[in-house]
């Protein structure tokens, strides 16, 4: 069957540009819709079939293979999904013209979304297990993450990027997951004998190393820890670095002593020594020195962040909100979120910043701090603070 997409001219700000160029799981939006389509068995075209159905899916909507067989099968419609756990957690920011319908189905005739009629499909969700929770930290998971083979979610927000790039990650998970259920008592002996093989141990640890997918010319140090994790061509991960379910794009860096939990690396990206990024997506060329570990952050391309730079990512009081279009502030519907920063955007040394918020493209933003420039008359027998510029003494 073929597939078309039509185009929405949606940006995402603080990025701007088409959407397709979003970064996914160390690829481009329109990169994974792509391999998705074609591990699907679609074929893309650039114009609409003038004759038979066909699908039809928007450039902003992120979908995967699983889901789209389920459609092919289905008949013509638009997909509307009605797991209310699924609404609820995904539901903030988008801009769907009712809750759970998307901008994917089997089309027939001239191109448009408004006139397909609304296809149920009864996809099949879990919870996703968390782990054992600090108690300050219980109420920043209001809503339960769901998972499952087929998903789809639309990209209107920064935000939205690390949802999908958190189910993007899941998904490896979920494949894994089917084919082991699928497979028959014998089958599942091949596959455990396989990954004996390659893990050449018994050990826990190395059958974890040995489910990872690597790539050409990849370097890792025999002293890093990588697990659940896919190395593109060419990257590099350093002595005592430590990378855990998580993309590594093509020719990316993860520097000593480093920590990349289940984020995504866009090609050429790097996180320098002792950085530490969980849940972050990384656009192609951003570098991410160590701070005080950054969350559920997004960091465009060729953004610089300095040593030293933090950035919040958890609200104690009420839900977090993020700019939207118009200027106005909405409620993500959770209290667990960092920052966006903004294409070629450098944020130097000392700078805060607060959750929700979203850095400019090309910005440059420094501390506004004193900084000591000289000592002057300054005391050598008492302490001393910083005031304009100069070293005073700090009054009782």
């Amino acid at each position: 069957m073929k597939a078309f997409c039509l185009n929405t001219a949606t940006n995402v700000a603080p990025f701007g540009g088409p959407v397709g160029e979003m970064a996914i799981g160390g690829l481009t939006l329109a990169e994974v819709q792509n391999l998705a389509l074609v591990a699907a068995g679609f074929e893309r075209v650039d114009t609409p079939p003038s004759e038979g159905a066909y699908l039809l899916f928007s450039d902003r909507t992120w979908f995967t293979s699983d889901l789209l067989r389920q459609l092919a099968g289905a008949g013509p419609g638009r997909l509307r999904v009605l797991d209310e756990g699924w609404q609820a957690w995904t539901k903030a920011q988008q801009k769907l013209e009712e809750p759970g319908l998307y901008e994917l189905g089997i089309c027939e005739g001239a191109p448009s979304f408004e006139a397909m009629k609304p296809l149920d499909l009864a996809l099949e969700f879990h919870e996703m297990a968390l782990g054992e929770l600090h108690p300050s930290f219980s109420h920043a998971v209001k809503n339960p993450i769901r998972m499952g083979a087929a998903m789809v979610h639309q990209i209107d927000h920064w935000s939205h990027l690390v949802r999908v790039n958190q189910l993007s990650l899941g998904v490896r998970m979920e494949e894994a997951r089917a084919d082991w259920d699928g497979a028959s008592f014998v089958g599942k002996a091949w596959r455990l004998f396989k990954i004996l093989l390659k893990a050449r141990s018994l050990n826990g640890w190395k059958i974890a190393a040995s489910l990872s997918e690597y790539g050409k010319n990849t370097t890792v140090h025999p002293t890093a820890v990588v697990e659940f994790s896919v190395l593109m061509d060419g990257c590099e991960i350093g002595p005592h670095a430590v990378v855990r379910g998580s993309v590594i794009g093509e020719g990316a860096v993860v520097d000593s002593h480093a920590v990349v939990n289940a984020s995504s690396m866009g090609a050429g990206s790097k996180v320098g020594r002792f950085g530490h990024i969980n849940l972050c997506t990384l656009f192609a060329g951003s570098m991410v020195s160590t701070g005080d570990g950054f969350q559920v952050s997004v960091f465009g391309r060729d953004s610089f962040v300095a040593w030293g730079a933090t950035v919040l990512d958890l609200s104690f009081g009420a839900p977090i909100k993020v700019e939207v279009d118009g200027g106005g502030r909405e409620s993500v519907g959770h209290h667990f979120l960092g920052a966006a920063i903004g294409h070629r955007a450098k944020i130097g040394h000392g700078v805060k910043i607060g959750y929700g918020v979203a850095i400019p493209n090309d910005v440059l933003l420094v501390d506004k701090a004193d900084v000591l420039t000289r000592w002057g008359d300054g005391p050598l027998d008492q302490p001393a603070i910083v005031r304009d510029g100069v070293a005073v003494a700090r009054k009782p």
